[in-house]
C-alpha cells in the first residue's frame, strides 16, 4: 500500500517544464472583459471584445496558471496574453498587473522558465 501510495505521489509531482513552457508560449489574446471568469464554473472562461476590431469572443482556456488570477479580473479589465512571452497582463483603469509564469516542479520549488 505505501509503494502505491508512493507512485501516485510520484506521477502527480512530475512535471514538465519545457511542455508547459511551450503551450503558455503559443497563447494569445487580447480580450476587454464584459463577464468576468470568475462568473464560469470553468478553469479559466470569460466573454468581452476584441479591442480592436470591437468583436465579441469567449476565452476559455484550461491552463490553472491564468486560474490563479481570476478573481483579479472585473468587467472593464483588459486581459492580453502575447504569443512568445511567459506573462499574463490584466490592464485595468490606473495600472497594469503582470503575472510571471512560474513553472511548480513538484518539490515545492519554484522554476523561471525563460
Amino acid at each position: 500500500m505505501k509503494s502505491v501510495l508512493s507512485l501516485c505521489f510520484l506521477i502527480i509531482s512530475c512535471v514538465d517544464c519545457d511542455r508547459s513552457r511551450n503551450y503558455i508560449l503559443e497563447d494569445e489574446f487580447n480580450l476587454v472583459v464584459i463577464i468576468p471568469p470568475s462568473e464560469y464554473p470553468n478553469l479559466f472562461k470569460t466573454k468581452g471584445y476584441d479591442p480592436i476590431s470591437k468583436k465579441v469572443k469567449f476565452c476559455d482556456n484550461e491552463n490553472r496558471w491564468w486560474d490563479e488570477y481570476k478573481k483579479e479580473i472585473v468587467v472593464g479589465d483588459t486581459i492580453v496574453k502575447k504569443k512568445g512571452e511567459l506573462v499574463f497582463y490584466i490592464h485595468k483603469k490606473d495600472t497594469i498587473i503582470a503575472h510571471e509564469w512560474v513553472c511548480y516542479d513538484g518539490d515545492r520549488k519554484h522554476t523561471y522558465v525563460k
